[in-house]
């Protein structure tokens, strides 16, 4: 349990760091030659999304009692579940940072008709994110899967405080998806993920204390899908 929480106080810190990182100075370096991309998008697809791929693979090493229970076809479908879905999740984030840059930079943020423009926006937008989320579902859902197949943890309800705050920092991420975001790409992937992951909390009838990363999860998205939705309504 402890190593879960390291996991995701690391997981929050770098979200943190994701966030504060896009009202930074990086926004307004122009990379040379032919400012090809700002700064910013380097940091984030190289350091910062790095880290949010990284973290998952060492939350898969301790579910799975550093690899020990991966045994037979299903826990093996869902390793590879899982890459596939950290690659659509960083595939996804490369395009929607490049497509942002470009239609940002070259394109008016309203009321844009040329096909170039409508071209980015779509690739930011839309299928960027989508592939993003896609592979975002993929891995938290062979997580969830895996963890729920064979719970490892055992742990005093003190060390769930920890936990509770870590996943109440990732709702909020959720929140500017469903609440904020100019489409709704962000919005249908939370109410997805967050009906997937009740639904198999009912189906599998474990007691959360013995499966830390679905009890994270369950709260994140719950928190956040259900505020995102009222911000989005009252808007």
């Amino acid at each position: 349990m402890k190593r879960i929480n390291w996991l995701l106080t690391l997981s929050s810190l770098n979200l943190i760091l994701i966030s504060v990182e896009r009202f930074s100075p990086t926004t307004q370096v122009l990379l040379q030659p032919s400012s090809f991309l700002r700064l910013h998008e380097v940091v984030q697809m190289v350091f910062l999304i790095l880290f949010s791929v990284l973290i998952p693979c060492f939350v898969l090493y301790t579910i799975t009692s550093e690899l020990r229970t991966l045994e037979g076809a299903w826990a093996k479908s869902l390793v590879i579940t899982f890459v596939i879905g950290l690659y659509l999740y960083t595939t996804g984030n490369g395009v929607h940072e490049v497509a942002s840059f470009l239609f940002n930079q070259y394109c008016p943020p309203t009321d844009f008709t040329a096909e170039s423009c409508r071209s980015m926006f779509f690739d930011d937008y839309y299928f960027g994110n989508a592939v993003y989320f896609v592979g975002a579902f993929l891995f938290t859902a062979a997580l969830i899967l895996l963890e729920q197949d064979r719970p490892t943890e055992v742990a005093t309800r003190s060390a769930y405080v920890v936990l509770t705050i870590n996943a109440l920092v990732y709702s909020l991420a959720i929140i500017a998806y469903v609440g904020f975001d100019r489409v709704v790409v962000g919005l249908v992937y939370s109410v997805f993920t967050t009906i997937f992951i009740v639904g198999v909390i009912l189906w599998a009838r474990r007691k959360l204390l013995t499966t830390p990363f679905t009890l994270y999860s369950v709260i994140a998205y719950l928190v956040g899908t259900l505020t995102g939705l009222v911000i989005r309504a009252v808007r």
